[in-house]
């Protein structure tokens, strides 16, 4: 038909004929996770920030890191019931994530009592320095009245995910960081089209983000022995197929994995 309409003069080229596919042939990014050596030293590095500290993200970092979960079920972690037992048993060294923080029109930040898929919901262990830090924070005689256990600072409300991971971004980026003399930021000269400040993306911590720290939980997982469906039950998956997609940060190959294919 478009031979036709060439002939006719209605159409100079054939569109379909000529047509081009795009191959993206763009390498997808392999998931990176922190080695333990890495994990220990982000974790120093935290600890030893006077600005972390006062921004009080250092114990969510290590809750992150202890238990997998998204920066939003660890902004809404709280004390407190749900069916007749703890959310957050201390004790027996267990957490039921069953919410997330969502920020809504008109309303601002809220609890929202329902995890990001329903995979999400789920009861995991957590480590005894992980409970040993919320006991410390439960017990702090500055701690303002209410259920959550990471509060904003001050004003003891719900924290903004969003406003978090902002800030851990230019701490992350300051860390360890000649280029920008450890601001997180690139010279004064530089500003964005709106006048912001330009992150300084050259140090040696500012490839982690708060999701890093999911993979290094379900990697650490993973090299102990733990099958995909136990990580992906920590993780909140439903398909233990994105956990081996998306969250294993392998880089080595295994020593084992070649004596196998060995001949």
């Amino acid at each position: 038909m478009f031979s036709l309409a060439i002939d006719d003069g209605a159409l100079t080229a054939n569109p379909v004929r000529d047509a081009t596919v795009r191959i993206d042939t763009t390498a997808k990014k392999a998931p990176r996770a922190l080695t333990a050596e890495q994990t220990t030293r982000l974790v120093e590095l935290f600890r030893g920030s006077a600005r972390a500290n006062e921004l009080d993200v250092v114990d969510i970092v290590d809750w992150m890191l202890a238990t997998g979960a998204r920066i939003g079920e660890a902004v809404a972690l709280r004390t407190g019931e749900t069916a007749g037992r703890p959310l957050l048993d201390l004790d027996a060294g267990t957490w039921e994530v069953n919410a997330t923080a969502v920020r809504v029109p008109k309303q601002g930040m809220v609890v929202q009592l329902r995890t990001k898929t329903a995979a999400g919901w789920r009861i995991i262990a957590v480590p005894k320095f992980a409970v040993d830090m919320v006991l410390r924070r439960l017990a702090s005689p500055h701690r303002p009245d209410t259920e959550l256990v990471f509060p904003a600072p001050f004003a003891g409300t719900l924290r903004d995910p969003n406003s978090i991971s902002g800030e851990l971004r230019q701490l992350l980026d300051s860390f360890e960081c000649g280029a920008c003399g450890g601001t997180g930021l690139q010279s004064t000269t530089n500003t964005s089209a709106g006048g912001r400040p330009v992150r300084c993306a050259d140090g040696p911590w500012s490839w982690v983000t708060s999701h890093t720290f999911r993979k290094t939980v379900a990697t650490r997982l993973d090299e102990a022995g733990f099958t995909p469906r136990q990580v992906a039950d920590q993780l909140g998956h439903a398909n233990p197929s994105m956990t081996l997609d998306v969250y294993f940060g392998r880089q080595v190959v295994s020593a084992e994995a070649a004596r196998v294919l060995a001949r």
